[in-house]
């Protein structure tokens, strides 16, 4: 048998004040950028310890998180891979706009869809059915290309939220993402012991 551990990060505040979003690419504020530094300096500070120290970075493509990677990645001289399928969910025509603006114009539509994702999707934006498949076609890519390693994987809050789920067994439950809380810059482990073809998964978060 072999371990897989995999760190994962949410990027920090964003610029761009209380707005929906999703694949808007929008870059860190200052304060996000802080967050970041404490975050990752917490990830690398324990540099000796193999469970601690990440041999990889991954990151989603979107600057809010490569920006940060990028950088991280150089300083620790370290590979870092950016992968399309770890960006946030598509929000369509809502993405980018003030949650005050939403309400004025979407909020029975927008209600639908906090109330149950897996049966409202956002207009002309991507559905919950196919934005956890593509989080899935990319931790599978991601965990055969670099098993037996210590992975970081700079994402976002709502693919965190998919990862924790399928860590603790739990499948298109309404209301389940929306308990799960992740301020800017958390970080959740997920241990994957690899038993010959199987993953079984199991979420450290603190």
């Amino acid at each position: 048998m072999q371990n897989t551990n995999v760190i994962l990060l949410r990027h920090g505040q964003c610029e761009g004040g209380n707005i929906l979003r999703g694949q808007v690419d929008v870059g860190l504020c200052k304060q996000g950028e802080l967050q970041m530094k404490v975050a990752l300096a917490a990830v690398f500070e324990s540099k000796n310890a193999p469970t601690s120290a990440p041999d990889v970075i991954i990151s989603s493509s979107l600057i809010r998180c490569v920006g940060p990677a990028k950088a991280f990645a150089k300083s620790h001289q370290l590979p870092l891979f950016v992968d399309d399928g770890f960006k946030e969910l598509n929000f369509g025509d809502w993405d980018g706009k003030t949650f005050d603006a939403l309400y004025q114009s979407d909020a029975a539509a927008l209600d639908s869809y906090w109330a149950n994702p897996w049966q409202a999707s956002p207009p002309n934006g991507e559905s919950m059915q196919a934005f956890e498949l593509r989080i899935e076609q990319a931790w599978q890519s991601m965990i055969e290309q670099h098993q037996g390693n210590q992975i970081l994987l700079v994402t976002h809050g709502g693919v965190m939220r998919y990862l924790m789920s399928k860590a603790l067994g739990v499948s298109q439950c309404a209301g389940f993402y929306t308990s799960l809380k992740l301020p800017y810059a958390a970080t959740v482990k997920i241990d994957v012991l690899h038993d010959a073809k199987q993953q079984h998964l199991s979420l450290h978060w603190a």
